[in-house]
């Protein structure tokens, strides 16, 4: 890990002379329009008693000359931007390998307590497992992650294809850094983001056909009536009233205009902004079949996506010049230009409506690549899992650890294997370690499935879903207590079973609403059935009843603890599981230690 952060570290050094150096070009640009700025109006003042042909020139000279370094300047402004924006992404990169999360987006939006198991893994919110994990470059392959993490594909394939993609990606330390960088300074902002539904819904903004032919010949009739009124066939009136006449449609238009700039831009800004993405896409130089079958993706009939995506960049900054008063009556006057950008915008996405929701999906599954590549590069001690094609194997492990727990205090333990058909058992104290153990298998086991590496020396799964019971809620606002939240979570495993389903299933402490003899007799009720319907799973609890079973029924349910050892006046917990069932209870002593009941009460820990 020193490693990683030495090199992180020379990066943002590179970095930052970079920056210097653009911000000494940006100085100069800047000095040289002030410099010519200056000359033309000392120019145009010298020589205004040699005629209109000597100061218009030298005035023209001037202006065309400002405009060039105008846009020098703002080829100079957005390399800064960039840089700027790469040194965020490694700040960040150096924050997250020290699990400081200030500032990290945590996608709480997605928090949903009643998903099979993404509330109970905590994956998102603050400090969570989306927020460790996102690196996504667009708000596509934002929502591309959450996806991922709530419903992960479970082909066998399609993980070994992202497997070999993420390792691919994650040599590339530069690119990802890059394709992070470019995306992050493109201004894109959640509320603006492009969806395939906002893509699906775009309004027609183009005229009619004969409008549309109008404005296409505008340019040829002010040049015939220019060259009409230079040989004296014409008086000027008649360019006059047409600019006039132009400029009056435009104003009466400019509301509709407006209103229509304003979805254009609602829906496809974000959209606008990716061309430089795909270029890095188009430009790469792949190996995996996943990456290459993206790439392949990132062209049609008409060229590739980013010359697509760049046009239409083009198209909707045209359009912004009208915000400008005297650019809209110039422009207006002389081309009707609002609609014929409206025109041009109309016909662009005529020609690529069909195609905007791959490109979206491309880019955000290629950023989903590129995530976890990241994830990849900053745990270099993480194996990929081996995904079984037998259906019966489901999930075995070497040195299992919670990436989140700082490596310093993580303590990794073997997972014995877990078979379809069977249960673990896992019995202990209060605070020894069952809830952490069930949650670092929930979160591996989704890494795996999304064709991530996994915290471990070795692990090997069959795809199943996941269905998880380690927390509930009550709800005042559905009149629902927790025990009824509880039972209705449980009733949902039981029914995808008896569908036919084969499910992975983790519960921490099931029941634990109710007396301890109701407890005791649905908990042993409830894990037979799941054993019997072919469910493979972890139960953790407290209750040393449930070890019974194996004995009832061996071969399918087997015992693990984690123990607490009490010495004297110290408590103290090693999390490390064993076999067998848990030996040491701890609450008694904990309600004594801190003075919840006498020191001296007849109750025995």
């Amino acid at each position: 890990m020193e490693e990683i952060r030495h090199d992180y570290r020379i990066r943002l050094e590179t970095n930052a002379r970079e920056t210097q150096r653009i911000k000494r070009y940006i100085q100069l640009v800047g000095l040289l329009r002030l410099v010519v700025f200056v000359a033309a109006v000392w120019a145009v003042y010298a020589l205004r008693g040699a005629g209109a042909a000597a100061w218009g020139s030298a005035a023209l000279a001037g202006i065309v000359l400002f405009l060039l370094l105008a846009r020098v300047h703002d080829r100079w402004f957005r390399k800064k931007d960039f840089v700027d924006s790469r040194e965020r992404v490694i700040r960040r990169e150096l924050a997250l390998l020290d699990y400081r999360f200030e500032g990290v987006d945590g996608g709480d939006e997605f928090i949903d307590p009643s998903h099979e198991y993404s509330f109970d893994l905590d994956l998102f919110g603050g400090k969570s497992f989306f927020a460790y994990l996102n690196r996504s470059a667009t708000m596509a392959g934002r929502r591309a992650l959450a996806k991922e993490l709530l419903a992960p594909s479970l082909d066998r394939n399609t993980i070994r294809q992202k497997q070999e993609a993420v390792e691919e990606l994650s040599r590339d330390t530069d690119f990802r850094i890059d394709f992070q960088s470019s995306g992050t300074c493109s201004g894109e902002v959640r509320g603006d983001a492009a969806t395939a539904d906002a893509l699906a819904g775009l309004p027609r903004c183009g005229t009619g056909r004969i409008v549309r032919w109008f404005v296409f010949l505008l340019p040829g009739l002010y040049l015939l009536l220019f060259l009409l009124w230079g040989v004296g066939v014409l008086p000027g009136f008649y360019i006059g009233a047409l600019f006039v006449a132009l400029l009056v449609v435009a104003g009466a238009c400019a509301k509709r205009v407006s209103r229509l700039q304003e979805e254009l831009n609602r829906s496809l800004q974000s959209l606008s902004h990716y061309s430089r993405l795909f270029a890095q896409i188009e430009q790469g130089q792949f190996e995996s079949a996943r990456l290459r079958q993206l790439q392949r993706e990132c062209a049609d009939g008409s060229g590739s996506v980013s010359r697509q995506i760049a046009r239409l960049r083009r198209l909707l900054g045209n359009l912004d010049q009208r915000c400008n008063f005297v650019g809209f009556a110039l422009l207006n006057g002389f081309l009707l230009w609002d609609l014929r950008q409206l025109n041009a915008i109309d016909r662009w996405v005529d020609e690529n409506r069909g195609q905007l929701p791959c490109w979206l999906d491309v880019l955000a599954q290629f950023d989903l690549c590129c995530t976890l590549a990241t994830f990849r590069h900053n745990h270099p001690g993480y194996t990929y899992p081996e995904v079984c094609d037998s259906r019966r194997p489901v999930m075995r492990a070497l040195a299992l650890g919670h990436p989140l727990i700082p490596r310093e205090r993580c303590v990794c333990n073997d997972m014995a294997p877990v078979d379809e058909g069977t249960f673990q058992v896992i019995t202990g104290a209060n605070m020894a370690g069952k809830s952490t153990y069930l949650r670092t298998i929930g979160i591996n086991y989704l890494l795996g499935c999304m064709g991530a590496p996994v915290c471990a020396g070795h692990m090997a799964f069959t795809p199943l879903p996941l269905f998880t019971g380690l927390r509930a809620s009550d709800s005042l606002a559905d009149n629902e207590s927790y025990f009824f939240a509880e039972l209705k979570r449980l009733r949902q495993i039981v029914l995808r079973l008896r569908g036919g389903e084969k499910l992975f299933v983790i519960l921490d402490e099931i029941l634990r609403g109710t007396n301890s003899v109701d407890k005791q007799a649905g908990s042993l009720a409830l894990v037979r059935q799941l054993v019997e319907a072919g469910a493979a799973g972890i139960i953790a609890t407290h209750d040393l009843t449930l070890g019974t079973l194996a004995e009832s029924m061996p071969g399918q349910i087997s015992n693990y603890r984690f123990e607490a050892t009490i010495a004297g006046d110290e408590l103290t917990f090693s999390y490390r599981l064993q076999p067998g069932i848990a030996q040491n209870m701890n609450a008694c002593f904990l309600m004594k230690k801190m003075g919840i009941i006498p020191p001296d009460s007849a109750v025995e820990p």
